[in-house]
């Protein structure tokens, strides 16, 4: 009868440890998954100068139906003329914003796409655990639909400027304004900026987003004379960084 015992409890052991090895790699088998389902919604935004040269380069992402296109106020501020990049390459002017908070380093713009945005993400308010797991989508160094991996660091209070999330998720320059997605596919945090260490990266979380308000519309800070955008043509490639194979 004791042997019987054993030899049931052990079954029940190698039962457990393969329903979680599975679980495991079903886990990890969902992850490309909800990526698929990220990308679409994330762009490249491109600013010009009153020349036509790229002197601005950053990401951004889709949270309505609407085509309402959330970055940081700084990929922006200063252009002679902003276009956003999608996914599948199409290129479509940026000429207003809706809402803006300085001190977040957010802006809300409005981008006219027929028939509305076909890919958007929802916004999260609620405060992320520390520990919690999100990828970062974007383009740094103009890398398109490039996507890092990390934690939630820590939740820090900025000066003067409000509450932040410290994540671990690599960045570079031009992941500015990217999504900070957890694992539900939804934006808890949009990539802000980075400290000199170690994946020491911050972004404005989530509950900053929802809490913009919508105005009139109003000309991008810095578009030409006396706020007028310069006149659309056709976008460029995205520059590319140098890279040499050692």
């Amino acid at each position: 009868m004791v042997k019987l015992r054993i030899t049931a409890g052990a079954a029940i052991l190698l039962l457990s440890l393969a329903a979680f090895q599975v679980g495991v790699a079903r886990a990890q088998e969902s992850l490309p998954e909800l990526i698929k389902r990220l990308l679409p919604a994330v762009v490249t935004v491109i600013g010009f100068n009153a020349a036509g040269k790229v002197i601005r380069l950053g990401s951004g992402v889709f949270i309505d139906r609407e085509g309402h296109l959330i970055t940081n106020l700084h990929v922006i501020k200063g252009v002679a003329r902003a276009e956003v990049k999608l996914p599948q390459g199409q290129i479509y002017p940026l000429t207003e914003m809706v809402a803006a908070d300085d001190k977040a380093d957010l802006v809300k713009l409005a981008v006219n796409l027929p028939g509305g945005a076909p890919h958007y993400l929802p916004v999260s308010g609620a405060r992320p655990e520390v520990g919690e797991r999100v990828v970062v989508l974007g383009s740094p160094l103009g890398l398109e639909q490039t996507v890092s991996e990390g934690l939630v660091s820590a939740i820090r209070t900025v000066s003067n400027r409000g509450e932040f999330l410290q994540i671990s998720a690599p960045i570079s320059p031009g992941s500015s304004g990217g999504p900070v997605v957890n694992m539900a596919g939804q934006v808890i945090g949009i990539v802000t900026f980075q400290v000199r260490g170690q994946n020491i990266n911050f972004a404005v979380p989530g509950y900053r987003i929802l809490a913009l308000r919508d105005g009139p519309p109003r000309p991008l800070p810095g578009q030409g004379a006396e706020g007028k955008s310069l006149p659309t043509r056709p976008g460029v490639n995205v520059p590319r960084p140098q890279m040499q194979v050692r």
